[in-house]
């Protein structure tokens, strides 16, 4: 970035100047009016003015006539203030430049008339002094700030000379005469020369070597913005209709049957074209298209997992306390807890009865069902609870469910509501308190996904991370023809837990599967996985400018971008990464850049901030070269989670180049 430093007397016109490098995009800084801003926003500064001059402090702020009355008739003070603001002001200066220069500004400028005893000039590229004749700048001042011209003049003859600032800069723009707009084009002839000169000589060596990220939006076809639209729509059904991963493999199942796939029984012979599936246990599953070449030099293989963070029913979670029925609840991944509490939730889930028998429960998502809900303190009793961490405001064993309030009339025995509610769910569903021992119901926010934003670029839905992923890996193989490779669609179970137990990525349901595939084809499983490639399609977090102290801005996702890579994931030291190769990376590029899919690469948070895994280092476990791939998300983990549609159809589009690929 380059940087450009104005200096000159108050009323010289370097606002114009400032103003005229605004208009052309360039980053700029008014240290007057920033210093002004300190005042009101740097304690450290005020105390440290107060002290100096205690005159100017008046009702808890800085009277800033007062302080100037002081100053501009006192050199010594002038001096003194000085010294003061000008560390406050350089600090804040540096730490904004810094913030333009990750957001990949070109050109910046700063405006200060004590550009360079401040140690700002330091920092600059090129300098220059805007100059104009003494009563020209008493009388600015005085129309501009409302001052008396005592004030005005008082303020001029405390600054620098003209001669004194025309030595210390390498230019100099006169504003002698009285027309603004002369003066207005002069500043643009001066920023068109003082940089450009430089930049035309080595612009096309510039954009050659040079990275130069591009919101998505201003790179997207005409065509592909159509089927993002459309695309779209069917996500928001799916993700709307599926927030627990039985009903996610519900979907798929059905949506794979429709388009020829049949479920892979041990033995089957399986020819190009064949396209097969398994469900393990309702709770996972996995789909291939076989390839016309041999298992033997691999598949291409999109693995994502169908879980969400949620709160789970306890094995005996319904009790009455003070004539209100509720449910206990063990939450399930990484929640913040408070977030949980007053979102309407909705049942999902089934019930398996000691005759074998298994009932889907589902209350809260038709329009005219009940929903339910985590209730919260009031505020106005809420005071030892605020001063609580937001980790202990809400514990886990306050995440009760409230289920209703109303008794029997005639009843007489105890826990008259809890029978109440009790009694209700047996007629609807024929089941008995003990049958929540052999139950799986879940709370998950109540309602469906929706547009947000006024352009509607945004979708608002419970359940993104990761079933936007499992969606965007899942779909290219309804509609793939005879690839070169087998394409292969694992839907996991159990990863915002680990990937534990028997439907998580840990077990051995996938060996099972793809050995299989390979003993259809007298393959060897090990060579085959030792020649596969899998996209780990997993969300990253979307960078959030209100939470930008978490993150490294020039190495991670962001909105629009679209669909973020990821070379590794983890914790601090990469810990639970697969850390995938350069060669793997460079195999991704240009993939995606010879299929115009829209991508950016990314990493979880600041190295030391936190982190999270995902299920590649699984895969790479198994000697297949991984690789994440995914969406990136606003508000990850919250029951409601954010991500944009041009990001979404990215993501598609490029698992769909992948299981094309050749």
């Amino acid at each position: 970035m380059k940087l450009l430093g104005i200096t000159g007397g108050s009323g010289s016109g370097k606002t114009t100047l400032l103003r005229a490098a605004k208009g052309r995009g360039w980053f700029t800084i008014d240290c007057d009016a920033l210093y002004h801003g300190l005042l009101q926003t740097d304690e450290q500064l005020v105390r440290e003015i107060a002290a100096a001059f205690p005159a100017a402090f008046c009702g808890g702020k800085i009277d800033r006539k007062a302080l100037g009355g002081i100053v501009f008739a006192n050199p010594e003070a002038l001096l003194q203030l000085n010294a003061i603001a000008h560390k406050a002001v350089h600090k804040a200066v540096v730490q904004r430049l810094e913030r333009a220069k990750q957001d990949g500004c070109a050109f910046a400028a700063v405006d200060a008339v004590a550009l360079i005893e401040g140690g700002l000039g330091a920092l600059c590229d090129s300098t220059v002094a805007v100059l104009a004749p003494t009563e020209r700048r008493i009388a600015r001042l005085m129309q501009r700030e409302g001052i008396l011209r005592k004030y005005a003049v008082a303020r001029v003859n405390a600054q620098k000379t003209e001669e004194a600032f025309s030595a210390m800069t390498a230019h100099v723009l006169r504003n002698d005469g009285d027309d603004e707009a002369a003066f207005a084009q002069t500043c643009e002839t001066f920023l068109k020369g003082v940089f450009n000169m430089e930049e035309k000589k080595y612009d096309a060596r510039r954009k050659e070597v040079l990275a130069a990220p591009k919101n998505g939006y201003d790179r997207i076809s005409d065509a592909d913005r159509a089927a993002m639209d459309e695309f779209c729509k069917g996500y928001m059904q799916f993700i709307s209709t599926c927030k627990t991963e039985r009903e996610a493999v519900d979907w798929t199942r059905e949506k794979a049957e429709a388009a020829g796939f049949v479920e892979l029984a041990p033995g089957m012979e399986l020819k190009p074209g064949d396209r097969v599936y398994r469900s393990n246990r309702g709770k996972a599953a996995m789909f291939a298209v076989i390839g016309s070449r041999s298992l033997s030099e691999g598949v291409h293989i999109c693995a994502a997992h169908i879980d969400s963070p949620r709160l789970d029913l306890k094995p005996n979670p319904l009790y009455e306390d003070s004539e209100m029925a509720y449910f206990k609840t063990h939450y399930y991944g990484g929640i913040k807890k408070y977030q949980w509490t007053t979102t309407p939730l909705a049942i999902h889930g089934v019930v398996a009865k000691k005759d074998g028998s298994v009932v889907k429960v589902t209350v809260g998502e038709d329009e005219n069902d009940p929903v339910f809900c985590v209730t919260d303190l009031l505020v106005h009793l809420a005071g030892d609870q605020m001063k609580k961490s937001m980790a202990d405001g809400i514990t886990g064993e306050n995440l009760n469910i409230l289920l209703g309030s109303r008794p029997f009339a005639d009843d007489e025995g105890a826990d008259r509501v809890k029978f109440a509610v009790m009694m209700l769910m047996n007629e609807k569903y024929g089941i008995t308190e003990e049958d929540f021992l052999s139950a799986e119901l879940t709370m998950v926010p109540a309602g469906g996904a929706r547009e947000v934003g006024f352009d509607r670029s945004l979708m608002a839905a419970y359940g993104h991370d990761d079933r936007v992923c499992a969606y965007t890996a899942f779909l290219p193989l309804l509609g793939l023809g005879v690839p070169s490779r087998t394409a292969v669609c694992v839907l996991a179970d159990k990863e915002e837990i680990g990937s534990e137990g028997i439907s998580g990525m840990k077990g051995e349901f996938f060996e099972t599967f793809m050995g299989d595939l390979c003993h259809a084809q007298d393959v060897c499983m090990r060579r085959c996985f030792e020649n596969s490639f899998c996209l780990s399609a997993d969300v990253s977090n979307a960078y959030d400018p209100i939470y930008a102290e978490t993150c490294d801005r020039r190495n991670n996702t962001r909105i629009n971008y679209g669909t973020g890579i990821f070379k590794y994931t983890g914790s601090r030291g990469k810990s639970g990464s697969s850390d995938a190769s350069a060669e793997v990376m460079a195999y991704v590029r240009r993939l995606f850049a010879d299929n115009d899919v829209i991508w950016q690469t990314g990493e979880l948070g600041k190295v030391d901030q936190g982190g999270g895994g995902t299920v590649a280092a699984m895969l790479a476990n198994r000697n297949i070269e991984t690789v994440d791939a995914g969406v990136p998300v606003l508000s990850m983990h919250a029951p409601m989670e954010l991500v944009s549609k041009l990001d979404t159809y990215m993501t598609y589009k490029g698992m769909k180049v992948f299981y094309e690929d050749r």
